[in-house]
């Protein structure tokens, strides 16, 4: 391929590509609101920061948090000081490194493979489902894998010639401090050995000196050991807690308390077809990339690249096949950049060389999307008996709670009658998916390449939007958001909030701008165990005996409860001091004491029925 094998500039590349994926992050990161669970737990996080000061030793609702690397909270610490402490805030990070991301795999496929194939894994990069969906929420993946794709990119630049070893193994050693400080040690086990497994399937260990190890280690302490250090100084036991709880023992399936469950292995690479679509319709065009072995010392650039990508996906998947503990739907967030930069350069191939299997693949693209599309346009005719100022969380599957241990469990909730709420979304969605791919099969079948590639991207465009706008209906099961708009009213400084386990309500406490509120039957007991590592925590944990009494006290008490567990409660508090202030989204907010007049207490309820 040429220098610039596309019929536009690059200025014109990288402007399609940044207005692209500011639409589709940016343009969704200020709604919906931050939902339960981790997405405002870690905002907390970052809250405390602020309040305390201390931004060496996390905390949450006033008890250290020893479990994260701090980078993505400091980021998201220093925006709550500028623009407030929103939604908008919290995502922004996480917005920005995808469109750093969606550059970065651009940069590595336009330098190793041509301009068209970096275009395409960007366009790939920029509009896969995973990357969006696991954007959502505030966890550090886009963040860190950003700096894998530098780590890798300025690795490979310097191995190959392209740039001064200085630069770029100094550099890679930098960014892999960052990453580091963002997402823990497979910060630094996933990159060491997928180069070391490169530089022995190219026999390139002879060569080890080049490497500047010693000069490079030395950077990658400098950045990554102060924080660790003042860590477990300022909180005697990090060390434990952080690099053998939360990473050795979790990946065993022994870290205590036992945490997230470990999604089926079957069930975890076939989500990737998920998360890698629409363009994981076209990985049977990978198998002609993979580099013979017998060539792979005798390999130019573009073949170590290509094998470096291999390894790179390879060994992340494979390394999360084989924990037996927590695996999480996203966990190989970091190998995905490899699949979409390999996917860029197959399409790229396969138009130059007019593979039939990338027809073939188009027309099963535009098969998919009207079976899709007739299946949402199924789910929207069922629901027309249903209102759609509904409140979603009553057209909902409902489960026990340890079901939603799996993060993306709440999609599993969805019934077709569900729908008469997400209409709006779901024909947008339909549209997005019937006529985006529908178009691309027309261009594609008349050899316009770019247009057909393009046609795909601007499809999911259209319906990450339309997603975002069902994510915004499906929000009020998801988030309390609405909960604390009806209690902020009445909460004044001296009431109390109470909620039964904390990530179950984490967005009350966030939207009620409270510091602190205490924790009754804390289901998972992570931040019950963290509290008695350290005898200075704030007892914010209530038994039974512990809440009935505050309940009887005289200072005003909001309690919120999840569904599951409302008839439980009702039956240990007492009814006549039982006021529901709020019901809303599958949860409810109690009182224990009238704060409209018009309140009845559950008591009197009971007596008028």
């Amino acid at each position: 391929m040429g220098p610039n094998d596309l019929p536009f500039p690059r200025r014109m590349q990288v402007l399609v590509l940044l207005a692209l994926a500011a639409v589709i992050y940016l343009g969704t990161a200020s709604w919906p609101p931050l939902i339960d669970d981790a997405d405002a737990s870690h905002a907390l996080v970052s809250r405390e920061m602020n309040a305390t000061g201390d931004y060496v030793v996390m905390r949450l609702d006033g008890v250290r948090y020893l479990q994260k690397a701090p980078l993505h909270y400091w980021m998201v610490a220093g925006l709550f000081r500028v623009l407030g402490e929103n939604a908008f805030a919290t995502r922004l990070p996480d917005a920005l490194a995808m469109l750093a991301l969606v550059l970065m795999v651009y940069l590595f496929g336009r330098r190793f493979f041509g301009d068209r194939a970096g275009f395409y894994g960007g366009l790939a990069t920029a509009t896969g489902i995973g990357f969006w969906m696991f954007t959502r929420i505030m966890i550090p993946e886009a963040i860190y894998t950003f700096f894998f794709v530098v780590i890798f990119y300025l690795f490979l630049r310097a191995w190959t010639g392209s740039l001064d070893p200085r630069i770029g193994y100094w550099g890679a050693a930098a960014a892999m401090a960052l990453a580091v400080l963002t997402r823990a040690l497979i910060a630094v086990i996933f990159p060491l050995a997928i180069v070391f497994l490169f530089l022995v399937a190219t026999g390139g260990w002879r060569r080890w000196r080049e490497l500047r190890i010693f000069s490079s280690a030395g950077i990658f302490l400098l950045i990554a050991a102060p924080w660790h250090i003042m860590a477990e100084l300022r909180a005697p036991g990090f060390a434990w807690w952080y690099f053998i709880n939360e990473h050795f023992k979790r990946a065993v399936g022994s870290r205590w308390p036992p945490d997230y469950d470990a999604v089926p292995l079957w069930a975890w690479l076939l989500a990737h077809l998920a998360w890698w679509f629409p363009w994981s319709i076209f990985l049977v065009l990978l198998a002609k990339l993979f580099p013979a072995p017998r060539k792979w010392r005798d390999l130019d650039a573009a073949g170590q690249a290509r094998l470096l990508l291999f390894i790179w996906a390879g060994f992340i998947l494979f390394f999360f096949s084989m924990t037996g503990g927590s695996r999480m739907e996203y966990y190989a967030f970091a190998a995905w950049p490899a699949v979409t930069a390999l996917l860029g350069l197959a399409i790229a191939r396969a138009e130059e060389e007019g593979s039939p299997w990338l027809r073939r693949s188009q027309a099963a693209l535009a098969a998919l999307g009207l079976v899709i599309a007739a299946g949402l346009g199924y789910a929207v005719w069922a629901s027309f008996d249903v209102s759609s100022t509904t409140d979603i969380s009553k057209l909902l599957q409902t489960r026990e709670t340890d079901f939603y241990r799996v993060s993306m469990a709440h999609l599993l909730d969805l019934r077709p009658r569900a729908f008469a709420v997400l209409r709006g979304p779901a024909i947008g969605a339909a549209l997005s998916f019937l006529l985006g791919f529908g178009l691309a099969w027309l261009l594609r079948r008349r050899a316009r390449h770019v247009a057909a590639t393009l046609a795909v991207a601007l499809a999911m465009a259209g319906f990450a939007i339309s997603a975002n706008f069902a994510f915004k209906q499906f929000g009020p099961h998801m988030s309390s958001h609405e909960l604390a708009r009806a209690v902020v009213p009445f909460l004044r400084s001296q009431d109390q909030l109470v909620v039964v386990e904390f990530d179950s309500a984490s967005s009350l406490v966030f939207y009620t701008g409270r510091r602190r509120a205490y924790v009754w039957r804390e289901a998972y007991h992570t931040l019950e165990s963290m509290a008695k590592m350290f005898p200075d925590s704030p007892k914010i944990f209530l038994d039974d005996p512990a809440l009935a009494a505050m309940w009887r006290g005289p200072t005003r008490v909001f309690l919120s409860v999840p569904a599951e567990l409302q008839e439980k409660t009702l039956a240990e508090l007492p009814a006549d001091s039982m006021f529901l202030l709020e019901e809303f989204g599958g949860k409810a907010i109690y009182v224990n004491e009238r704060v409209r007049p018009e309140m009845r207490s559950v008591a009197e309820l009971a007596q008028r029925r």
